[in-house]
């Protein structure tokens, strides 16, 4: 298993000083709040070796160490929660135009697909009309012919 040059392995303890194994353990003060160590099980006022070693790395910043940066940062969280909500809005926003626009599309292509049977119906009326006048020429042509052949008899 190949391992980052940060990986620490807790499963195996190490071993202090006096060669006791190392309780895991984290630390409760301010300034290394939540952060894990190594240390040897017997504190050093009752004569334990004093073996430490950190598991977690420290922390570049402590925001309570410092009050103006985490006014800041709640600052900035409070702006990031509206700037969030403000694109969540605008999320639904836009998914509602696009639901709008989906039903008007919807209508348009109703509306085009009765337009092109009514081009259909139209252009079939103007082929029978046209068929219509052309029986009707012929039909002018027979009786002109009959009119003038009777006329030359």
């Amino acid at each position: 298993m190949r391992m980052s040059k940060n990986f620490v392995n807790i499963d195996v303890p190490d071993l202090c000083y006096y060669s006791e194994f190392c309780p895991l353990r984290t630390s409760r003060t301010h300034s290394n709040l939540g952060r894990r160590f190594f240390g040897c099980k017997v504190p050093k006022e009752n004569d334990g070796c004093g073996y430490f070693r950190w598991i977690d790395p420290k922390p570049s910043i402590s925001v309570h160490q410092h009050p103006e940066v985490e006014s800041s940062l709640m600052i900035r969280c409070k702006d990031g929660k509206n700037s969030c909500d403000r694109l969540k809005q605008k999320l639904k926003d836009v998914e509602q135009e696009r639901d709008t626009l989906c039903e008007k599309l919807k209508d348009s292509e109703g509306k085009l697909i009765a337009l092109r049977q009514k081009i259909k119906k139209v252009k079939f009326e103007r082929e029978c009309a046209k068929l219509k006048l052309n029986r009707l020429v012929l039909l002018l042509l027979i009786i002109l012919t009959v009119k003038w052949f009777f006329n030359m008899v």
